[in-house]
């Protein structure tokens, strides 16, 4: 048995076990709560985080929280390694373009030669899983492929095809193939990118708006988390080192800015962007293509 000191960083933790309460937002049973890394207790039930990041997105961070260290107690851990895919997968899916929806729609507003060069950049793949859908690879500064993203988009709009129920159509890799006992640990999108020469990230949500971003702005390195729950300690532990500039979607900056202090904390080195937030013309849930959509659109009415 295997017996390491307790050292939380926090005060405040999300339960690790697999109980569930219903969300005090969306009411479903997917809820994981605060609990007080120090007693182990619940804390108020407002505090914590739905697992339906898409379809619901609530997440309230105790403002209090702060680090706690104790070497008082001591209890048994278990690390278990992460999984990868083999890289011959995604190679596989690096062709039929004219069958994807998402390279089809950047097509229509980039001069081609840009399309296939921020393709190539980010490995974009293409899937048969949802018709003409684009696969995100999620590889590591390490070329670890820890899974592929696999998401439907109209070719028309660029917008993300959604079911019935309003869900988006999202699936993975891993599961799509059904690999066996696969242990995933996410890494954030476009992390391929970076070196020992790489100075500043430009850190978004969406995988869409970083290979948009990337060709607007082909001078920074964008990187996308793949959902707001993903701007986390784990995922931003391999770009520590890196001036990070965070910038959320608009509802989610007071969000991504307390996260951010607690890992400056840390040792990180992230400033939060404003600019969607406080821009004139946002709605909650737009992101920085959306605003410099809206904006075009706006000066050429």
């Amino acid at each position: 048995m295997n017996f390491k000191p307790l050292n939380m960083q926090y005060k405040y933790i999300l339960d690790k076990s697999s109980k569930k309460f219903k969300c005090p937002k969306c009411n479903s049973l997917r809820y994981v709560r605060f609990i007080n890394s120090e007693t182990s207790e619940y804390i108020d039930y407002n505090y914590g985080r739905c697992d339906r990041e898409q379809e619901c997105g609530y997440f309230n961070l105790p403002s209090s929280n702060r680090k706690s260290v104790s070497y008082s107690s001591f209890y048994e851990t278990k690390t278990t390694a992460p999984s990868y895919l083999d890289s011959q997968l995604v190679y596989k899916t690096l062709t039929q373009y004219d069958n994807n929806n998402f390279t089809l729609y950047l097509k229509s507003i980039f001069d081609e030669q840009k399309v296939t060069e921020v393709i190539k950049k980010y490995k974009i793949g293409t899937s048969k899983y949802f018709e003409n859908s684009t696969v995100f690879w999620q590889i590591d500064n390490h070329n670890h492929v820890h899974t592929g993203k696999v998401m439907a988009y109209n070719s028309t709009s660029g917008k993300r095809i959604k079911t019935e129920s309003g869900s988006s159509m999202i699936n993975w890799v891993h599961k799509i193939i059904k690999e066996e006992k696969f242990n995933l640990k996410q890494c954030l999108f476009g992390l391929h990118l970076v070196n020992s020469e790489t100075k500043t990230i430009h850190l978004v949500e969406s995988e869409k708006t970083a290979v948009i971003m990337s060709v607007l702005i082909p001078g920074f390195t964008w990187l996308a988390t793949g959902s707001n729950g993903n701007f986390n300690h784990t995922l931003l532990e391999p770009i520590k080192d890196i001036s990070i500039i965070a910038i959320p979607d608009a509802g989610e900056y007071l969000n991504w800015l307390e996260k951010a202090k607690q890992f400056n904390r840390l040792g990180f080195k992230i400033k939060v962007s404003d600019f969607v937030e406080n821009n004139k013309n946002v709605i909650k849930g737009l992101d920085l293509v959306d605003l410099i959509t809206l904006e075009f659109k706006t000066l050429n009415s």
